[in-house]
This record gives structure tokens, sequence and C-alpha cells, in this order.
């Protein structure tokens, strides 16, 4: 297993080069890993689950938010090091979207714990709202994400934004 502080040492391009990143399930292109969206597409199950088995509910208030760097560190991803260090290591932009929706999710997650506390899963308007928030916000919002990682999103490297800005300064004074 990489350790960061292994990585200190090591040249960090190297291990960051694309082949490393892909043989530890993480995407060269975008440096993020989509072990992540495990920490929202368990508890989407579970609360997919709720009407038919009740008990998950204890399980889905258990959830707490975790950031990415978060996530990794006590996950048990062989790799868990190296998507650390490559999230450090990613287009700042990127990041930044990609944090942004990630505030999204757990705020929906939040909402769902919200409406399961104290309310029986098995009343039907708990029901009812718990599945609307399920298809209307957590999976849009965890296929968003799955797309960012994946880079079949696109989005503006940070290094080429300041030049589309220049350049769009440049076409204005032309127009």
């Amino acid at each position: 297993m990489l350790v960061i502080a292994e990585a200190a040492k090591e040249d960090v391009d190297a291990l960051l080069a694309p082949s490393i990143l892909a043989d530890a399930n993480i995407n060269p292109a975008t440096r993020l890993a989509t072990d992540y969206l495990n920490h929202f597409n368990n508890v989407v199950m579970l609360l997919d689950l709720i009407s038919s088995m009740p008990e998950c509910a204890e399980e889905v208030l258990g959830w707490q938010p975790l950031d990415y760097p978060s996530y990794f560190a006590q996950s048990h991803f062989r790799h868990r090091d190296l998507a650390i260090l490559a999230y450090s290591r990613a287009d700042p932009v990127l990041r930044g979207r990609f944090d942004g929706i990630v505030e999204e999710l757990n705020t929906a997650m939040l909402m769902a714990q919200a409406m399961l506390s104290g309310e029986d899963p098995l009343d039907l308007e708990t029901d009812f709202h718990l599945r609307e928030l399920v298809e209307q916000q957590l999976k849009p919002l965890i296929a968003e994400t799955g797309g960012l990682i994946n880079g079949t999103i696109s989005f503006v490297p940070a290094n080429h934004q300041m030049q589309d800005t220049a350049q769009e300064s440049i076409d204005e004074l032309f127009e």
C-alpha cells in the first residue's frame, strides 16, 4: 500500500502517471475514483428498501457526510492514499465543481435523514417524499458526480479558464 508520507519522497508525477492511476481505479484524466460514490449509493439503496424493510431506517440515520479525503482515509480501498494524493492534485476547477455537487448530495442525504427522524418509515406520506427525494435529487446528483469523476461531464480546466476569458475580452474588442 502506498502512503502519503512515502509519496513525498517519490516523484509525485511518477505516482500520478496515467497507467498507475488507471491500475488503481482512479480516472487518470480527472484524478478521482468512483469508489467515493459508494458513500452515497449504499444509503440510496437502503432508502429504496425502507418500505419493505423499515429496519434499514436505522442505518440511514447513522450515515454521516464525509468529504472525499475523509472517506478514503477511513475506507478499505486498496489505493486510498493514492486516491487522496490524486484528489489533492486534481484540477482545482473540477475539484471545486465536484465538491459543490458533493455538498448538494450531503444536503439531500441530511434531508432524507430528517424525513425519517421520528417518523414511521412505513407511513405512506413519508415513503412518497423519500422516494421523490431519491429519484429527483439523490440519483441525479450521484449521476452528475459520477460523470465528473469519469470525465463524461465536461469542465473548463483552471489553466484554460483564464485563456478563455482573455480570448472573450479580445473578441469583444473586435465586435
